[in-house]
């Protein structure tokens, strides 16, 4: 298992995996992912492809991000 694997597992014992409709990148790999998503749809021209990388690169994740308590 790769250092990059064993944080990623590392990561997800902590904060967990998203559950949100739309899933979120999570770490720097998936964000990779995605963007090369997102520039192949611009460059296609799928505008719904663009809609959904646009939403998964997008802030708050409650798996990812500290959730504020009111």
């Amino acid at each position: 298992m790769s250092a990059a694997d064993k944080q990623e597992t590392a990561a997800e014992s902590v904060g967990g995996r998203c559950h949100c409709l739309i899933a979120h990148a999570q770490n720097d790999k998936e964000r990779a992912e995605v963007q090369t998503g997102l520039d192949n749809a611009l460059r296609t021209n799928d505008a719904h492809a663009v809609l959904v990388a646009c939403l998964q690169l997008m802030a708050p994740c409650p798996a990812r991000d500290e959730q504020v308590t009111r």
